[in-house]
């Protein structure tokens, strides 16, 4: 009866992973598939015992008959299958010494829990790092001159971001007020400290060579339509493969800094992404 349970708890346990590397790796396999390739490889596994030419086998069976026989399927879901069983190998183990007064029944559903509870929050994490690595490719060191100043950020591509000037349709990027602000001139930083929200469209308190560089650019947030300053610049050198200059676009200057990716300074315009200046 010993040798029954070890062949459910290990088809259980290998449909688990099975079913976690099937969605990671993106490939639809048949339920019946996946658990005929568990069942398969428990039964070489708690038959033959601990031999490390029946562990190969047993994991050869494993990504075979769920995947194909194919060099591409070991190469794939194999590692996969392979970080899965060692993560949950390692837990189960370490919990186990914890779990030793259970009865058998109580056992194998813990560990099934556990085991599905575990690799929930892997498979998570594993989409949130492939995000965190697709959405690095966007990230670029640029250097912006403006203000007759030359200031290195690093600044993330946001598809998202389409904000334009209203009147001649350019660009709008958000820059980081902290990251500009020890590059400003005294007579801005203390023009903006002066500029209040409430009452936008008063910009008195800057000089007239400035006053030339101001648009009203219109923002919609969550709760409402806000009216903040956009910049021109001069030019913006975009660092990259294939480097580009953006030239007489706009920013705006933004405390709420944060959140942007990666810790970069800057959240460009979806068009940065294009090689056309």
């Amino acid at each position: 009866m010993y040798g029954e349970w070890l062949v459910l708890i290990n088809t259980l346990y290998n449909l688990a992973i099975l079913t976690f590397t099937a969605k990671v790796t993106r490939v639809h396999v048949k339920n019946t598939r996946l658990l005929m390739s568990s069942i398969c490889s428990s039964l070489i596994a708690v038959i033959g015992g601990q031999k490390l030419i029946i562990i190969l086998l047993s994991f050869i069976v494993l990504i075979g008959i769920a995947f194909h026989f194919k060099i591409r399927s070991f190469q794939k879901q194999g590692p996969i299958v392979l970080v899965a069983t060692i993560v949950i190998g390692g837990l189960l183990t370490a919990l186990q010494p914890y779990l030793k007064n259970l009865s058998v029944i109580h056992f194998m559903l813990i560990c099934i829990v556990l085991t599905i509870g575990y690799l929930a929050v892997f498979y998570k994490q594993w989409g949130f790092v492939k995000l965190e690595r697709v959405s690095g490719q966007f990230v670029f060191d640029t250097t912006l001159k403006i203000f007759d100043v030359a200031i290195p950020l690093s600044a993330f591509v946001d598809t998202g971001n389409q904000c334009i000037e209203p009147l001649s349709g350019k660009p709008v990027h958000f820059v980081s007020y902290t990251a500009l602000r020890p590059h400003l001139p005294i007579a801005m930083r203390k023009a903006l400290s002066e500029w209040q929200e409430s009452d936008p469209y008063d910009v008195s308190m800057f000089s007239a060579d400035y006053q030339r560089l101001i648009r009203f650019i219109h923002v919609n947030t969550v709760q409402e339509q806000t009216v903040v300053l956009g910049f021109r610049f001069d030019e913006w050198l975009i660092k990259g493969e294939t480097s580009q200059v953006k030239a007489d676009e706009y920013i705006v200057l933004t405390k709420k800094a944060k959140n942007f990716p990666h810790s970069t300074a800057a959240i460009l315009h979806f068009s940065a992404l294009s090689n056309n200046s």
